[in-house]
Protein backbone atom coordinates (compact mmCIF):
# COMPACT_ATOMS: atom_id res chain seq x y z
CA UNK A 1 0.00 0.00 0.00
CA UNK A 2 1.26 3.74 -0.65
CA UNK A 3 0.60 6.78 0.36
CA UNK A 4 0.73 10.23 -1.20
CA UNK A 5 4.57 11.71 -0.20
CA UNK A 6 2.78 14.86 0.63
CA UNK A 7 0.89 13.29 3.35
CA UNK A 8 1.70 13.58 7.19
CA UNK A 9 4.42 10.98 8.65
CA UNK A 10 3.18 9.64 12.13
CA UNK A 11 5.75 7.38 13.94
CA UNK A 12 3.50 5.06 16.66
CA UNK A 13 5.46 4.00 19.53
CA UNK A 14 4.35 0.49 21.14
CA UNK A 15 5.58 -0.66 24.29
CA UNK A 16 4.53 -3.91 26.09
CA UNK A 17 1.00 -3.19 28.15
CA UNK A 18 -2.06 -4.64 27.93
CA UNK A 19 -3.48 -1.56 26.25
CA UNK A 20 -1.36 -2.60 22.76
CA UNK A 21 -3.90 -3.83 21.29
CA UNK A 22 -5.40 -0.60 21.44
CA UNK A 23 -2.87 0.73 19.59
CA UNK A 24 -4.12 -1.15 16.51
CA UNK A 25 -7.16 1.44 16.34
CA UNK A 26 -4.86 4.46 16.81
CA UNK A 27 -2.81 3.38 13.34
CA UNK A 28 -6.82 3.09 11.68
CA UNK A 29 -7.91 6.08 12.77
CA UNK A 30 -4.64 7.56 11.69
CA UNK A 31 -4.71 5.95 8.50
CA UNK A 32 -8.25 7.36 7.87
CA UNK A 33 -6.96 11.22 7.91
CA UNK A 34 -4.92 10.80 5.25
CA UNK A 35 -1.41 10.40 7.35
CA UNK A 36 1.50 8.21 6.25
CA UNK A 37 1.76 5.96 9.29
CA UNK A 38 4.69 4.08 10.87
CA UNK A 39 5.29 1.80 14.10
CA UNK A 40 7.91 1.52 15.87
CA UNK A 41 7.80 -2.07 18.82
CA UNK A 42 9.67 -2.89 21.60
CA UNK A 43 10.32 -6.49 21.96
CA UNK A 44 7.45 -6.65 25.07
CA UNK A 45 5.09 -5.20 22.49
CA UNK A 46 5.51 -8.00 20.54
CA UNK A 47 4.23 -10.22 23.07
CA UNK A 48 0.75 -8.28 23.22
CA UNK A 49 0.52 -7.69 19.63
CA UNK A 50 1.80 -8.97 16.87
CA UNK A 51 3.70 -7.12 14.43
CA UNK A 52 2.14 -8.08 11.16
CA UNK A 53 -1.41 -6.56 12.59
CA UNK A 54 0.29 -3.20 12.61
CA UNK A 55 2.02 -3.86 9.26
CA UNK A 56 -1.49 -4.20 7.51
CA UNK A 57 -3.20 -1.91 9.02
CA UNK A 58 -0.43 0.68 8.32
CA UNK A 59 0.85 -0.54 4.66
CA UNK A 60 4.23 -0.03 5.73
CA UNK A 61 7.22 -2.44 7.39
CA UNK A 62 6.87 -2.18 11.19
CA UNK A 63 10.10 -1.85 13.11
CA UNK A 64 10.83 -3.65 15.96
CA UNK A 65 14.44 -3.90 17.05
CA UNK A 66 17.92 -2.02 15.87
CA UNK A 67 19.91 -5.24 14.26
CA UNK A 68 17.86 -5.87 11.37
CA UNK A 69 18.42 -9.63 10.21
CA UNK A 70 18.51 -8.71 6.56
CA UNK A 71 17.76 -5.18 5.07
CA UNK A 72 16.44 -5.09 0.90
CA UNK A 73 17.28 -1.05 1.24
CA UNK A 74 19.53 1.36 3.04
CA UNK A 75 16.13 2.89 4.59
CA UNK A 76 15.76 -0.81 6.21
CA UNK A 77 19.17 -1.47 6.70
CA UNK A 78 19.66 1.83 9.69
CA UNK A 79 15.88 1.54 11.85
CA UNK A 80 17.26 4.17 14.15
CA UNK A 81 16.75 6.29 11.77
CA UNK A 82 14.00 6.04 9.14
CA UNK A 83 11.18 6.87 9.42
CA UNK A 84 12.02 8.80 12.41
CA UNK A 85 13.79 11.31 10.79
CA UNK A 86 10.89 11.75 8.70
CA UNK A 87 8.33 12.08 11.25
CA UNK A 88 6.60 15.13 11.89
CA UNK A 89 4.72 13.61 14.96
CA UNK A 90 5.53 10.97 17.14
CA UNK A 91 3.35 9.22 19.53
CA UNK A 92 4.29 6.68 22.30
CA UNK A 93 0.82 4.65 23.13
CA UNK A 94 0.67 2.99 25.39
CA UNK A 95 3.70 4.28 27.58
CA UNK A 96 4.85 1.70 30.20
CA UNK A 97 6.45 3.04 33.31
CA UNK A 98 9.04 1.59 31.63
CA UNK A 99 9.67 3.19 28.83
CA UNK A 100 8.42 6.59 30.28
CA UNK A 101 12.03 6.53 32.33
CA UNK A 102 13.92 4.98 29.59
CA UNK A 103 13.06 8.07 27.30
CA UNK A 104 13.26 10.41 30.41
CA UNK A 105 16.86 9.28 30.41
CA UNK A 106 17.89 9.62 26.66
CA UNK A 107 18.24 5.87 26.49
CA UNK A 108 18.19 4.45 22.65
CA UNK A 109 18.19 0.49 23.73
CA UNK A 110 15.17 -0.36 21.77
CA UNK A 111 12.88 0.52 18.72
CA UNK A 112 10.50 2.99 20.35
CA UNK A 113 13.73 4.47 22.55
CA UNK A 114 15.83 5.12 19.87
CA UNK A 115 13.19 6.41 17.18
CA UNK A 116 12.91 9.16 19.96
CA UNK A 117 16.27 10.39 19.80
CA UNK A 118 16.16 10.42 16.07
CA UNK A 119 13.56 13.07 15.63
CA UNK A 120 13.72 16.14 14.49
CA UNK A 121 13.94 19.36 16.87
CA UNK A 122 10.69 19.95 14.86
CA UNK A 123 8.35 16.79 15.42
CA UNK A 124 5.70 16.99 17.43
CA UNK A 125 5.88 14.03 20.50
CA UNK A 126 2.90 12.81 22.77
CA UNK A 127 2.78 9.86 24.89
CA UNK A 128 -0.32 7.94 26.67
CA UNK A 129 0.73 6.96 30.07
CA UNK A 130 -0.55 3.40 31.12
CA UNK A 131 0.24 1.22 34.19
CA UNK A 132 -1.23 0.05 37.60
CA UNK A 133 -2.44 2.68 40.09
CA UNK A 134 0.39 2.32 42.37
CA UNK A 135 2.58 2.30 40.00
CA UNK A 136 1.39 5.36 38.70
CA UNK A 137 1.33 7.25 42.39
CA UNK A 138 5.32 6.30 42.75
CA UNK A 139 7.66 9.60 42.89
CA UNK A 140 10.19 8.77 40.64
CA UNK A 141 7.73 7.83 37.61
CA UNK A 142 6.00 11.26 38.21
CA UNK A 143 9.26 12.48 37.69
CA UNK A 144 9.88 11.27 34.73
CA UNK A 145 7.01 12.41 33.46
CA UNK A 146 7.90 15.66 34.29
CA UNK A 147 11.05 15.61 32.66
CA UNK A 148 9.32 15.01 29.51
CA UNK A 149 6.68 17.71 29.89
CA UNK A 150 9.87 19.77 30.71
CA UNK A 151 11.49 19.00 27.13
CA UNK A 152 8.06 19.60 25.22
CA UNK A 153 6.61 16.23 25.20
CA UNK A 154 2.49 16.70 25.09
CA UNK A 155 0.90 13.80 27.74
CA UNK A 156 -2.18 12.29 26.99
CA UNK A 157 -3.73 10.95 29.98
CA UNK A 158 -4.11 8.70 31.67
CA UNK A 159 -7.98 8.07 32.48
CA UNK A 160 -9.13 7.02 36.27
CA UNK A 161 -10.91 3.80 36.01
CA UNK A 162 -10.93 -0.44 36.16
CA UNK A 163 -7.58 -1.44 35.55
CA UNK A 164 -6.73 -5.04 33.99
CA UNK A 165 -4.90 -6.03 37.16
CA UNK A 166 -8.34 -5.58 38.75
CA UNK A 167 -7.66 -2.74 40.53
CA UNK A 168 -9.14 1.14 40.22
CA UNK A 169 -7.68 4.19 39.86
CA UNK A 170 -5.84 6.38 37.53
CA UNK A 171 -3.33 4.39 35.18
CA UNK A 172 -5.87 3.63 32.09
CA UNK A 173 -5.10 4.52 28.47
CA UNK A 174 -7.20 7.15 27.03
CA UNK A 175 -9.17 6.07 24.55
CA UNK A 176 -7.96 5.62 21.03
CA UNK A 177 -10.21 8.17 19.75
CA UNK A 178 -9.01 10.72 22.26
CA UNK A 179 -5.35 10.06 21.26
CA UNK A 180 -6.00 11.04 17.61
CA UNK A 181 -8.26 13.97 18.25
CA UNK A 182 -5.18 15.15 20.59
CA UNK A 183 -2.28 14.63 18.25
CA UNK A 184 -4.55 15.85 15.16
CA UNK A 185 -4.88 19.45 16.81
CA UNK A 186 -8.68 19.76 15.46
CA UNK A 187 -7.88 18.18 12.61
CA UNK A 188 -4.64 20.26 11.39
CA UNK A 189 -1.34 18.59 11.74
CA UNK A 190 0.18 22.33 12.33
CA UNK A 191 -2.78 24.80 12.94
CA UNK A 192 -0.35 27.60 13.56
CA UNK A 193 1.95 27.14 10.66
CA UNK A 194 2.89 30.25 9.89
CA UNK A 195 1.28 32.15 12.52
CA UNK A 196 3.66 34.59 15.02
CA UNK A 197 2.55 33.84 18.67
CA UNK A 198 3.87 36.32 21.20
CA UNK A 199 4.47 35.20 24.71
CA UNK A 200 4.92 37.24 27.82
CA UNK A 201 6.10 35.02 30.74
CA UNK A 202 8.09 35.12 34.21
CA UNK A 203 7.92 37.35 36.76
CA UNK A 204 8.84 41.08 36.86
CA UNK A 205 11.05 42.82 39.43
CA UNK A 206 10.63 46.23 40.30
CA UNK A 207 13.73 47.33 41.96
CA UNK A 208 14.02 49.68 45.38
CA UNK A 209 17.53 50.09 45.37
CA UNK A 210 20.88 48.28 43.31
CA UNK A 211 20.24 44.91 45.15
CA UNK A 212 16.53 44.81 46.46
CA UNK A 213 13.36 44.57 44.74
CA UNK A 214 9.83 43.89 44.91
CA UNK A 215 8.73 40.40 42.77
CA UNK A 216 6.57 37.28 43.16
CA UNK A 217 7.14 33.64 42.88
CA UNK A 218 6.39 33.36 39.47
CA UNK A 219 8.87 30.36 37.64
CA UNK A 220 8.22 31.20 34.19
CA UNK A 221 7.09 27.49 33.54
CA UNK A 222 3.58 28.05 31.85
CA UNK A 223 5.18 30.62 29.62
CA UNK A 224 7.80 28.03 28.68
CA UNK A 225 4.66 25.58 28.19
CA UNK A 226 2.97 27.96 25.85
CA UNK A 227 5.70 28.74 23.77
CA UNK A 228 6.96 25.38 23.16
CA UNK A 229 3.72 24.66 22.49
CA UNK A 230 2.84 27.06 20.25
CA UNK A 231 6.22 26.34 18.27
CA UNK A 232 4.94 22.53 18.00
CA UNK A 233 1.89 23.87 16.54
CA UNK A 234 4.18 25.31 13.49
CA UNK A 235 4.19 28.71 14.72
CA UNK A 236 6.75 31.53 14.70
CA UNK A 237 7.08 32.25 18.30
CA UNK A 238 8.69 35.35 20.50
CA UNK A 239 8.85 34.90 24.14
CA UNK A 240 9.11 37.96 26.25
CA UNK A 241 10.23 36.68 29.84
CA UNK A 242 11.21 38.45 33.32
CA UNK A 243 14.37 36.87 35.11
CA UNK A 244 13.89 33.03 35.35
CA UNK A 245 16.10 29.99 35.66
CA UNK A 246 17.60 28.89 32.48
CA UNK A 247 15.98 26.01 33.31
CA UNK A 248 12.33 27.19 32.07
CA UNK A 249 13.81 28.82 29.29
CA UNK A 250 12.01 27.43 25.73
CA UNK A 251 14.36 24.96 23.86
CA UNK A 252 11.83 24.66 20.86
CA UNK A 253 13.22 25.49 17.61
CA UNK A 254 11.52 28.72 16.18
CA UNK A 255 11.17 30.45 19.37
CA UNK A 256 13.04 33.99 20.24
CA UNK A 257 13.82 34.94 23.69
CA UNK A 258 13.80 37.96 24.72
CA UNK A 259 14.89 39.29 28.58
CA UNK A 260 13.48 41.92 30.64
CA UNK A 261 13.11 42.84 34.19
CA UNK A 262 10.00 45.18 35.00
CA UNK A 263 6.28 45.95 34.04
CA UNK A 264 7.95 48.86 31.80
CA UNK A 265 10.94 46.84 29.81
CA UNK A 266 8.10 43.94 29.42
CA UNK A 267 5.44 47.06 27.85
CA UNK A 268 8.61 48.70 26.05
CA UNK A 269 9.65 45.07 24.40
CA UNK A 270 6.31 44.11 24.25
CA UNK A 271 5.33 46.83 21.66
CA UNK A 272 7.65 45.80 19.31
CA UNK A 273 5.84 42.27 18.69
CA UNK A 274 2.78 42.84 19.24
CA UNK A 275 1.61 44.50 16.15
CA UNK A 276 2.81 41.61 13.29
CA UNK A 277 1.50 38.70 16.32
CA UNK A 278 -1.88 36.63 15.74
CA UNK A 279 -1.82 35.60 19.05
CA UNK A 280 -0.68 37.51 22.11
CA UNK A 281 -0.68 35.44 25.40
CA UNK A 282 -0.51 37.39 28.60
CA UNK A 283 1.32 34.50 31.22
CA UNK A 284 3.26 37.05 32.92
CA UNK A 285 3.01 37.57 36.42
CA UNK A 286 4.10 41.28 36.89
CA UNK A 287 4.40 42.61 39.46
CA UNK A 288 1.29 45.27 40.73
CA UNK A 289 3.54 47.44 42.06
CA UNK A 290 6.65 49.16 42.54
CA UNK A 291 9.16 51.36 44.57
CA UNK A 292 7.96 54.95 44.04
CA UNK A 293 11.53 56.23 44.16
CA UNK A 294 14.41 54.59 42.97
CA UNK A 295 17.63 54.85 45.15
CA UNK A 296 21.17 54.68 43.39
CA UNK A 297 22.45 53.53 46.58
CA UNK A 298 21.79 50.33 48.59
CA UNK A 299 19.80 51.68 51.71
CA UNK A 300 21.24 51.38 55.04
CA UNK A 301 19.31 49.60 57.38
CA UNK A 302 17.83 51.99 60.07
CA UNK A 303 15.88 50.75 63.61
CA UNK A 304 12.38 51.61 63.45
CA UNK A 305 11.23 49.99 60.01
CA UNK A 306 11.51 51.58 56.76
CA UNK A 307 8.02 53.19 55.31
CA UNK A 308 8.38 52.71 51.31
CA UNK A 309 5.96 55.01 49.23
CA UNK A 310 4.41 52.35 46.38
CA UNK A 311 2.90 53.44 42.85
CA UNK A 312 1.48 51.16 40.28
CA UNK A 313 3.28 49.43 37.70
CA UNK A 314 1.47 49.61 34.26
CA UNK A 315 -0.99 47.48 32.67
CA UNK A 316 1.13 45.38 30.02
CA UNK A 317 -2.13 43.91 28.74
CA UNK A 318 -4.64 46.53 28.86
CA UNK A 319 -2.14 48.93 27.30
CA UNK A 320 -1.02 46.69 24.58
CA UNK A 321 -4.57 45.66 23.45
CA UNK A 322 -5.56 49.06 23.21
CA UNK A 323 -3.90 48.80 19.47
CA UNK A 324 -5.42 45.65 18.93
CA UNK A 325 -6.78 44.83 15.42
CA UNK A 326 -9.51 42.85 13.94
CA UNK A 327 -8.45 39.11 13.73
CA UNK A 328 -6.00 39.38 16.92
CA UNK A 329 -6.66 36.68 19.42
CA UNK A 330 -5.12 37.71 22.70
CA UNK A 331 -5.62 35.45 25.92
CA UNK A 332 -4.84 35.58 29.20
CA UNK A 333 -4.32 34.31 33.20
CA UNK A 334 -5.67 35.11 36.12
CA UNK A 335 -4.16 33.72 39.22
CA UNK A 336 -7.14 34.51 42.18
CA UNK A 337 -7.34 33.50 45.72
CA UNK A 338 -11.07 34.23 45.84
CA UNK A 339 -13.99 35.43 44.03
CA UNK A 340 -12.10 33.69 40.89
CA UNK A 341 -14.85 33.25 38.53
CA UNK A 342 -16.23 36.99 39.12
CA UNK A 343 -12.66 38.56 39.02
CA UNK A 344 -11.54 36.37 35.88
CA UNK A 345 -14.66 37.68 34.09
CA UNK A 346 -13.52 41.38 35.20
CA UNK A 347 -10.05 41.01 33.55
CA UNK A 348 -11.33 39.45 30.75
CA UNK A 349 -13.46 42.63 29.89
CA UNK A 350 -11.03 45.15 31.20
CA UNK A 351 -8.15 43.90 29.63
CA UNK A 352 -10.01 43.42 26.26
CA UNK A 353 -9.28 39.71 26.30
CA UNK A 354 -10.17 36.57 23.83
CA UNK A 355 -9.97 34.32 26.89
CA UNK A 356 -8.89 33.41 29.94
CA UNK A 357 -7.64 31.09 32.50
CA UNK A 358 -8.49 30.81 36.00
CA UNK A 359 -5.75 29.03 38.28
CA UNK A 360 -4.77 29.43 42.40
CA UNK A 361 -1.62 30.11 43.84
CA UNK A 362 -0.74 26.76 44.19
CA UNK A 363 -0.11 26.64 40.81
CA UNK A 364 3.05 29.04 40.91
CA UNK A 365 6.36 26.92 40.32
CA UNK A 366 3.97 23.51 39.59
CA UNK A 367 4.00 21.02 37.37
CA UNK A 368 0.23 21.00 36.78
CA UNK A 369 -2.97 23.25 38.74
CA UNK A 370 -6.53 23.34 38.28
CA UNK A 371 -7.48 25.09 35.70
CA UNK A 372 -10.95 26.98 34.35
CA UNK A 373 -11.55 28.85 31.06
CA UNK A 374 -13.83 31.65 30.05
CA UNK A 375 -14.42 33.44 26.82
CA UNK A 376 -15.27 36.59 25.86
CA UNK A 377 -18.46 34.84 23.74
CA UNK A 378 -19.49 32.93 26.87
CA UNK A 379 -17.63 29.89 26.67
CA UNK A 380 -16.82 28.38 30.40
CA UNK A 381 -14.99 25.16 30.70
CA UNK A 382 -13.78 23.03 33.82
CA UNK A 383 -10.18 22.04 32.64
CA UNK A 384 -9.96 20.35 35.81
CA UNK A 385 -6.56 19.39 36.90
CA UNK A 386 -3.65 19.24 33.94
CA UNK A 387 -0.02 19.41 33.43
CA UNK A 388 0.89 23.06 32.15
CA UNK A 389 2.02 21.70 28.64
CA UNK A 390 -1.14 20.34 27.97
CA UNK A 391 -2.99 23.03 29.65
CA UNK A 392 -1.19 25.57 26.82
CA UNK A 393 -2.27 23.00 24.09
CA UNK A 394 -5.93 23.98 24.96
CA UNK A 395 -5.70 27.52 24.98
CA UNK A 396 -3.27 27.65 21.84
CA UNK A 397 -6.34 25.06 20.39
CA UNK A 398 -9.12 27.47 20.83
CA UNK A 399 -6.63 30.30 19.98
CA UNK A 400 -6.63 28.14 16.59
CA UNK A 401 -10.19 28.05 16.28
CA UNK A 402 -10.85 31.53 16.68
CA UNK A 403 -8.52 32.62 14.25
CA UNK A 404 -10.42 30.06 11.96
CA UNK A 405 -13.61 31.83 13.12
CA UNK A 406 -12.52 35.31 12.17
CA UNK A 407 -11.63 34.21 8.67
CA UNK A 408 -7.86 34.92 8.83
CA UNK A 409 -6.51 31.43 8.05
Amino acid sequence: MTTSSSAPVFLLGVSGGIAAYKAADIVSRLKKTGADVHVAMTEAATRFVAPLTFAALSGNRVVCGIFPAEASSTEEAYPHLYPATRAEVFVVAPATADVIARLAQGLGNDAVTVAALSLSPTCRRYFAPTMNVEMWRQAVVQENIRRLEERGWIRIGPESGALACGMTGEGRMSEPADIVAAVMGAGALQPLQGRKVLVLSGPTREYLDPVRYISNASSGKMGKALAETAAQMGARVVMITGPVDDAQLPRASGVVCRMVTSADDLLSEGRNHYPDSDIVVYAAAVADYRPATFQPEKLPKTPGGLSLPLEATPDVAATLNQAKRDGQITLGFALQTHDGEARAKEKLAAKHLDGIVLNAPDALGAESATYRFFSADGVRQEWGVLSKSTCARRLLDYAASRLTVSGTT
